[in-house]
Order: C-alpha cells, then structure tokens, then sequence
C-alpha cells in the first residue's frame, strides 16, 4: 500500500456516506446512548495513540493535542498522505507486538470501522426505544 492507499482507506473509515463513523453519528438523534460518547472519546485516544508512534518512528508531525475526533479524522488523512512510502515500512511496538507504520495505519482503519459499527448499532436501538 501507498500512503494515498492509507489516507483513502481512513477516509472511507471515517467519512464514507454509508459505513463510516461520521455516517454512524449521523444516526445519532436526541440524546445518545452514553456508550455512544465513550466510544468517541476511545476513538480520538486510540488514533492519537497510533499517530504518536507513528511520528516516533517516521519524524512524521504531530497529532493536534487539542483535537477531538472530527477534527483528528480529517488531520490523520492528510498526515497519511504525507508519509514517506519508505517509512511504511519502519517498525515501531504497540500492545506488545511489532507493527510496521502501514500495519498499524490499516489497524486504525480496522478499529474505526469496528467502532462504527457499534455506533451505528446505538444509534439505531436509541431510535426503535
């Protein structure tokens, strides 16, 4: 994968119209389900976390410290497209485990969409109540 790879792929994670974590809140009506707010807020603290290593190892930029998660979403895209091809190979260590910068780039895809989708499942069983 190119990094243009990796920022499409988070931006479809974060923006597609249809599976995305902003296409989930969109379903968000009234007063949301509290699980609905931790999620948020793990998402904004996960992605962060993953850019922070990624900057450790890549000298890529910083995450804004100040950003919540619509914010940070639309910040990692760009940050993405940034990325030197050659420092989606560099390894850095999460959760125990080595994880090149693309892999853990593809595995903040994977946990957003993940999130989405209980999202989206929140929003909904708010709506039938």
């Amino acid at each position: 994968m190119t990094p243009e790879d990796l920022a499409t792929l988070l931006d479809e994670a974060n923006h597609h119209p249809w599976e995305s974590v902003k296409a989930a809140l969109s379903k968000v009506d009234g007063q949301p389900h509290p699980r609905i707010g931790w999620l948020t807020a793990h998402l904004a603290e996960t992605k962060r976390r993953y850019w922070l290593l990624v900057a450790e190892v890549a000298g890529s930029r910083l995450p804004p410290d100040d950003a919540g998660l619509t914010r940070l979403m639309e910040w990692e895209i760009e940050a993405a497209r940034e990325l030197p091809a050659e420092s989606l190979n560099l390894s850095t260590a999460y959760e125990g485990m080595e994880w090149s910068v693309a892999s853990l780039l593809r595995l903040n895809a994977r946990h957003t969409a993940w999130h989405a989708g209980q999202i989206a499942a929140l929003a909904r069983r708010m709506q039938t109540a």
